[in-house]
């Protein structure tokens, strides 16, 4: 944020008179030197703030969660909120990211299950696919994981994070691989190996963020992740199959 020449005499926040050499307001907790009038200076100082702040950006959360997915998610279903990026905005962005990519690719995810206009339509939803893993993911977590005595929005912080990785999995290294390589996203290995992947992924959290013995919930972990994939692919066939008989 630009620094202005004196601070302000009253927080433009909450209008909250600042004590004497405080860096922030001691009421909404607003810094005190925000200029009255936005530059375009400020925005881009922001931006590169969010993205970049070493406490809680998106980049030191990737990599916190190459190696220690469940950590992350468990610091923050325990209340450890400033040390990581929200999972639901890094979900969020993951996912918007990675439909950009799908989309721009040129790639064709949905081939296997459908080929006519009703995939099409599917294809320029990617992001709704993707999204709707992450309720399904913590469901499937809550079930087997019920002895945990953690409640439904814990399980979907973890769903959330681990989701959101998936995409930039999907985004950065998936569907970029697929585009040079012209691969048939209806080859079976292919797609085994995809998932394959996430589903080790997933369950490695699990054993990271649920207490107890780490093979057990590696275990557990790997049943939910089947079970949220094999729901996923049972929605997607379901809408498909809807869609088509509405253009029939």
């Amino acid at each position: 944020m630009s620094q202005p020449s004196s601070k302000t005499e009253r927080c433009l926040n909450c209008g909250a008179a600042p004590a004497e050499n405080a860096g922030f307001c001691a009421v909404c907790g607003q810094r005190t030197d925000v200029p009255p009038k936005l530059t375009m200076r400020d925005i881009g100082h922001d931006l590169v703030h969010a993205i970049t702040h070493a406490d809680h950006s998106i980049f030191a959360l990737i990599r916190a969660m190459l190696t220690k997915p469940g950590h992350v998610a468990r610091d923050y279903a325990d209340g450890k909120r400033k040390r990581h990026f929200g999972p639901f905005a890094f979900l969020l962005i993951a996912v918007g990211f990675a439909s950009a990519i799908v989309l721009m690719s040129g790639v064709q995810w949905f081939t296997p299950f459908h080929r006519d206009a009703a995939g099409e339509a599917m294809q320029r939803h990617v992001n709704l696919v993707i999204l709707a893993q992450a309720p399904l993911l913590a469901a499937f977590s809550a079930l087997l994981f019920r002895g945990d005595r953690r409640n439904f929005a814990e399980h979907l912080v973890l769903a959330a994070y681990t989701s959101g990785f998936h995409a930039l999995f999907l985004a950065l290294i998936e569907t970029p691989l697929l585009a040079l390589t012209r691969a048939d996203t209806a080859n079976p290995w292919l797609a085994s190996g995809y998932f394959g992947v996430w589903i080790l992924y997933f369950a490695f959290a699990c054993s990271q963020f649920y207490r107890g013995n780490r093979l057990w919930s590696f275990a557990r972990g790997l049943g939910a992740a089947i079970l949220s994939q094999a729901a996923v692919i049972a929605l997607v066939m379901g809408v498909l199959f809807s869609m088509t008989r509405l253009h029939d």
